[in-house]
């Protein structure tokens, strides 16, 4: 009984570690050198050392805040909701997530870098990849659907980690509306033309 409640106890006190860290990264509007140890002590009510033991560095600590972040707003993405065409989907789909990655550039790097760095089936990028499979049209293969599900999810990753060269890599201004629209566009196209996958 007296393990059981250590067990609750530290349960107790990561979560809110995690909780402090959550909130002090959307305080900072995820500008992660605002997001000190010190800071995360204080808003927990722990000591520098409980932080120390449940985490062995910030940098964890800020990878499985960062996750639990975009999970919840991956959930909230949807690829194949109210719109009947397949690629007006993914194009639309495509637009949000990588709105949401240029709004949050600290957290969303944190978390694409994780998930590349650590490739595991419960990451936020899998999470993604799941919603654009299931976003692709039925005429489709299987393995046609898993193929473009992962291009298309490496081509927003990649084009957010290295917008700030793309428009002398591609000649798309990635920091325009009009820009990132006709990236994914054509993008999407490349994916629907017959030949880029053969069934």
């Amino acid at each position: 009984m007296k393990q059981d409640n250590n067990q609750n106890a530290n349960v107790d006190v990561k979560e809110s570690i995690i909780d402090a860290t959550t909130e002090l990264i959307r305080e900072s509007n995820g500008n992660l050198n605002q997001v000190t140890i010190r800071n995360i002590a204080l808003r927990a009510d722990v000591s520098i050392g409980l932080i120390n033991y449940h985490f062995m560095s910030k940098q964890q600590l800020i990878e499985v805040c960062v996750e639990r972040i975009i999970r919840q707003v991956i959930r909230s993405f949807k690829f194949n909701q109210g719109i009947n065409e397949p690629k007006d989907r993914l194009l639309s789909g495509a637009i949000s997530v990588f709105a949401f990655l240029e709004e949050n550039p600290e957290i969303a790097k944190v978390s694409i870098l994780s998930d590349l760095s650590s490739p595991q089936t419960n990451t936020n990028s899998v999470t993604s990849y799941k919603g654009i499979l299931n976003a692709l049209p039925d005429s489709f293969s299987e393995e046609k659907k898993k193929v473009v599900a992962f291009m298309l999810l490496s081509t927003i990753q990649s084009a957010f980690l290295n917008r700030t060269i793309a428009n002398d890599l591609l000649d798309f201004d990635l920091y325009s509306d009009e820009g990132v629209y006709t990236f994914f566009k054509y993008a999407i196209d490349l994916l629907f033309t017959p030949d880029s996958i053969h069934d």
